[in-house]
């Protein structure tokens, strides 16, 4: 008997519009998005009801810069590895990865997708610094209780005016700059949970890094 892969919760079957209602939006990576591996399922889903040799190949990837998790098919004879990188064009062409299956959450990752996850994405979050600099640079209030800055976690209102204090005298030009001028020690760790916050969607209201909600 097949065992089944420990870690990894299905994505369960979206029921189908009634009629008159708008369908489904078909889910796509655009070609020129970068994107992560971060786990490879040879076998398919093991959840599936198919028999293991006619599943179709999965790749679980997260792509940049918009924060967005897929499972796509991917072709099992090529040399494709978990936490490869590249342009998704690129793995097109090189008939490695194939059409996209569907958007998934943080919650439908397997085990090695999740403890993955969140050092990829301080490697990328540094790729992509002037990006996160400038929303520690001219973030604003998202209601007149609550400022985008409030949303990182473990920023509370003490932190919130230290940064707008510290920017207000000279803008951030990098992290380590505003780690040096404020009491936040590693501002990267900070965003890389706000973005894992944001995948797993529960209890989140605003979305200040992750397109995973525009793009339903």
């Amino acid at each position: 008997m097949e065992r089944r892969r420990e870690g990894y919760r299905r994505t369960p079957q979206r029921p189908r519009y009634p009629r008159g209602e708008p369908k489904q939006k078909k889910q796509f990576i655009k070609k020129f998005r970068e994107l992560v591996i971060l786990d490879l399922l040879p076998h398919g889903h093991p959840e599936d009801d198919k028999p293991s040799w006619s599943r179709a190949p999965v790749a679980q990837v997260l792509t940049f810069p918009d924060y967005v998790l897929y499972e796509v098919k991917y072709n099992r004879d090529s040399d494709l590895k978990v936490q490869e990188k590249n342009v998704y064009e690129e793995f097109l062409q090189q008939n490695k990865l194939k059409e996209v299956i569907d958007k998934i959450d943080y919650n439908n990752l397997t085990n090695t997708s999740k403890a993955l996850i969140q050092p990829l994405l301080e490697t990328e979050i540094l790729n992509y610094e002037e990006d996160f600099i400038n929303f520690f640079n001219n973030s604003t209030s998202i209601t007149p209780r609550m400022h985008a800055l409030k949303l990182l976690p473990g920023i509370g209102q003490k932190h919130m005016w230290e940064i707008l204090e510290a920017r207000n005298r000279q803008k951030f030009t990098n992290f380590q700059d505003i780690s040096d001028r404020t009491s936040i020690a590693h501002p990267v760790r900070l965003i890389a949970q706000r973005i894992i916050k944001e995948l797993q969607r529960e209890g989140v209201k605003y979305y200040l890094f992750s397109k995973t909600q525009k793009y339903e």
